[in-house]
């Protein structure tokens, strides 16, 4: 009866030993263990039990519970080995060291002004990336961008004409981006050539050759403020038109021999908002001729489907150094999802020396100033007012733009431009008064691979 009792004892402690260890059960242990019991006592009869005999019963426990508990060691060891071998399979299945992908793009834009017709060009585009994993903290970028004018048949790879030179190629990028990427301690880091876009493309939208460096900073929204600093080479066309422009005032067509800091700040101040800032210094090389330039802005969702964004910009030069823009937009395109849309509206007053690198932005030029003066400069014999009486300095007016995906990993752009182009005076620096009615249509099919 003892005997009985004190196996009664003993099943919990063995069960709560057994308990965890792969493939083994609580109560089947207790079950045999009570069923050895049972057998012991049926043959020893009710006779009592020495403290010998409980002390080698409670010894044989103890070296079964430590078997027990050592196979469970070996099992919770192998299970982890197990673990990293599929943790490192399925990195290399989501996460291939070399990655490709990119996308093409067939466009139609046509450029219109008061006194003379404008521009009217097809071209397609294709954009390849390519991504390296060098190792778990850093990696390898690239970006190649060809583009090809359906209108003037002029091929990737030729080369550039120069400013006056007929047929001359400036848009074939075979190389537009290619930089290293990776952690320096909590600080994400960039070298090498990337492309920098300014928050909303307002104050800077071109490549830099140097180095980034962010900073994320927690906050009490659970999103992370982003702190970026850069700093390298750049192309500028900012000190066409400037008044302290010594060297070279009617030059629209701009320098690469700029070196250009940025600050970025990004936060979010409550769940569905965030601020953003921009300071920016533009210092051409060989004049030292220096231009800052801030931004601040603002983005919001409204509700589920309606977002807004507001920003202003003013530089330190003496003229032309204020703008902002409003938008408002409804639900949002998504590659991924088809039958996903959204339609824009866009107000702007944008002039040419709030910016760091494009005199303006989206895409919109004057007569003499754009990525298709040459197309213009050759229908001067055609038009009763020469292009370059058409300067501008500033563009007022609005963008009325519309996104669908018809199917999945693709796009349809639409937008209409209008509004008025501000004439100036090169050499002063000001505008004349005079303004220009000016309109750009652009539509835009997009593929990705």
């Amino acid at each position: 009866m003892k005997k009985n009792l004190l196996a009664y004892g003993l099943v919990p402690a063995l069960a709560l030993g057994s308990y965890g260890v792969a493939g083994a059960q609580p109560e089947a242990v207790a079950k045999v263990v009570l069923e050895q019991s049972k057998a012991e006592s049926a043959g020893a009869g009710a006779g009592p039990i020495s403290q010998e005999s409980l002390q080698n019963m409670h010894d044989e426990l103890e070296q079964q519970l430590y078997q027990a508990q050592e196979l469970q060691k070996r099992l919770n060891a192998q299970l982890g080995s197990l673990e990293k071998r599929m943790t490192k399979v399925e990195k290399k299945t989501n996460e291939p060291r070399v990655d490709i992908h990119g996308y093409g793009r067939f466009r139609w834009d046509k450029q219109h002004f008061e006194d003379f017709q404008g521009t009217n060009r097809k071209s397609v585009w294709l954009n390849l990336f390519v991504n390296h994993r060098i190792n778990e903290r850093w990696s390898l970028h690239s970006e190649h961008e060809f583009e090809n004018s359906l209108s003037s048949n002029h091929g990737a790879y030729e080369a550039d004409g120069g400013f006056d030179a007929p047929g001359g190629k400036k848009y074939s990028r075979p190389v537009l981006q290619l930089y290293t990427e990776g952690r320096i301690g909590e600080v994400k880091v960039k070298l090498g050539r990337y492309y920098l876009q300014s928050p909303y493309k307002f104050t800077f939208d071109e490549k830099v050759d140097g180095w980034q460096a962010n900073y994320e900073v927690p906050t009490r929204w659970g999103r992370k403020a982003n702190v970026t600093l850069n700093s390298g080479n750049t192309y500028s066309r900012v000190f066409y038109g400037d008044t302290e422009n010594k060297l070279d005032v009617w030059n629209e067509g701009g320098s690469g021999n700029v070196r250009v800091l940025s600050l970025i700040g990004e936060i979010p101040v409550v769940k569905n908002t965030n601020i953003s800032t921009h300071y920016g210094r533009m210092t051409r090389r060989n004049d030292n001729l220096r231009r800052k330039t801030f931004s601040l802005g603002v983005d919001t969702k409204l509700n589920r489907d309606l977002k807004f964004w507001a920003a202003l910009a003013k530089s330190d030069s003496e003229t032309l150094n204020k703008s902002h823009f409003l938008q408002l937009q409804y639900k949002e395109a998504r590659a991924d999802i088809p039958g996903s849309f959204d339609i824009s509206i866009k107000k702007y007053l944008q002039r040419g020396h709030t910016g760091l690198t494009n005199w303006f932005n989206d895409d919109i030029i004057d007569s003499t100033c754009g990525d298709y003066k040459e197309e213009l400069r050759q229908q001067d014999a055609a038009n009763p007012g020469k292009p370059w009486e058409h300067r501008a300095g500033e563009f007022s007016g609005i963008r009325i733009g519309a996104d669908f995906v018809p199917v999945r990993n693709t796009k349809l752009l639409v937008n209409y431009t209008f509004g008025k182009l501000g004439l100036f005076d090169a050499g002063q620096g000001r505008l004349t008064g005079k303004r220009d009615d000016y309109s750009f249509f652009r539509a835009q099919w997009e593929v990705y691979f």
